[in-house]
Order: structure tokens, then C-alpha cells, then sequence
């Protein structure tokens, strides 16, 4: 009975599968408003960047119903290499595109932090079931 309620734990807390793509979108668009080399827009999809995590983590919670730390051993980890492998994306393309002057650089720089940001979120769940599962 307790396997079965961990079990049941772990599917309800593990992301949809459209969680990470709409996460990689987001992350991915803000990147790749950077080829617009606008302050005014970039601010502005900050905003957009940041009300869409904001509702995007709105549902799933109200979709999970229960209150998780998730921030724990290997998830933190798992999590701080997934923003080390945007943050390496985001300063290529700000050396190629504003250094070097390399047209496109964000909006490929975008492109690439979906499947990023996806691989990274699935990994992350994979995490997470073995740790709800084993306690």
C-alpha cells in the first residue's frame, strides 16, 4: 500500500508532457529576442518571460494539488546544469551576435534552448520518481 501511494505520489508531481517544450518556448523566445538588439523589447519580454513561468507554474501546481520541495541532492543539481547549459547558449550568442557580429546568432541560440531545456526537464523528472519512489 505504501509503494503504491509513492508511486501515485511520483505521477502526480512529475511535469505533463507539455510542461518542459512550453518551459523550453519561453526560455527559448527570451533568448531569441536578443536578435531585435532593443532594450525596450528585451524588457518587455522579460516581463512576457516572466508572468508566462509565473503562470505556467500557476497550473502545475494547481494540476499536482500538494505542495513539493523539489529542490533537493540531485534535482538541485540536475537544475544548476540546466541553467550553466542556457547561460553558456545565451553568452555564445551574445559573443557571436554582438561581438562578432554574426546575424541570427539568438535567434539559433533560441532555437537550440528548447530540446535543451526539454532533455534537462526530463532528466529532472526521471529524478524525481526515483526519489519519491525510493522514500
Amino acid at each position: 500500500m505504501i509503494g503504491s501511494s509513492r508511486a501515485w505520489l511520483a505521477d502526480r508531481v512529475i511535469a505533463p508532457c507539455w510542461y518542459h517544450p512550453a518551459l523550453g518556448a519561453l526560455n527559448g523566445g527570451l533568448i531569441a529576442v536578443g536578435e531585435a538588439r532593443n532594450w525596450v523589447v528585451f524588457s518587455w519580454a522579460v516581463v512576457a518571460y516572466s508572468v508566462g513561468c509565473g503562470a505556467l507554474m500557476w497550473v502545475n501546481q494547481r494540476r499536482v494539488g500538494v505542495w513539493v520541495s523539489y529542490f533537493r541532492g540531485w534535482v538541485n543539481i540536475v537544475f544548476a546544469l540546466q541553467v550553466l547549459a542556457l547561460a553558456v547558449l545565451a553568452g555564445l550568442a551574445c559573443w557571436l551576435g554582438l561581438g562578432r557580429g554574426v546575424r541570427g546568432a539568438f535567434v539559433v541560440a533560441g532555437l537550440v534552448a528548447v530540446p535543451v531545456t526539454v532533455v534537462f526537464g526530463r532528466w529532472t523528472d526521471k529524478v524525481l520518481r526515483a526519489r519519491f519512489e525510493r522514500f
